[in-house]
């Protein structure tokens, strides 16, 4: 099932990443080429690739960024 757009994460991060200012970076897969991001006002995390970024479930962001969720 795809999600439009305007239902992925909030105004906010929709528009960072619009502008080339993407949400803060908190880790980095490099077998996938691609780094997680989290937005800090609605908390999605985003995963950017080579060429485009989505929104990433939490469940699916810790089992490939196992770093940037500690130990607990």
């Amino acid at each position: 099932m795809t999600i439009a757009w305007k239902q992925k994460g909030c105004a906010v991060c929709r528009r960072q990443w619009e502008t080339g200012r993407p949400p803060p970076e908190i880790a980095v897969n490099f077998a996938r080429h691609a780094r997680l991001h989290k937005c800090d006002v609605c908390g999605t995390y985003w995963e950017q690739l080579e060429r485009y970024a989505d929104v990433v479930a939490e469940s699916e962001a810790k089992m490939l960024y196992p770093e940037a969720f500690g130990k607990g």
